[in-house]
């Protein structure tokens, strides 16, 4: 992961844990942190395909 997109971040893998497990589902930092790389990129790509559709409709 670059340290970029860490920089970024203001949810922690810790905050993940505590959430997850706050709703019954056990998961180690390292499995809370696959976690949030894989919600950070799917909401990454979606503003991206957000962004993406309205510049092309004002066209």
């Amino acid at each position: 992961m670059s340290k970029e997109l860490l920089k970024k971040r203001n949810v922690t893998s810790a905050d993940t844990v505590k959430a997850l497990r706050k709703n019954g589902i056990e998961v180690s930092e390292k499995d809370a942190e696959i976690i949030l790389d894989f919600l950070y990129f799917l909401a990454k790509l979606t503003v991206n395909q957000y962004v993406n559709n309205n510049y092309s409709n004002d066209k």
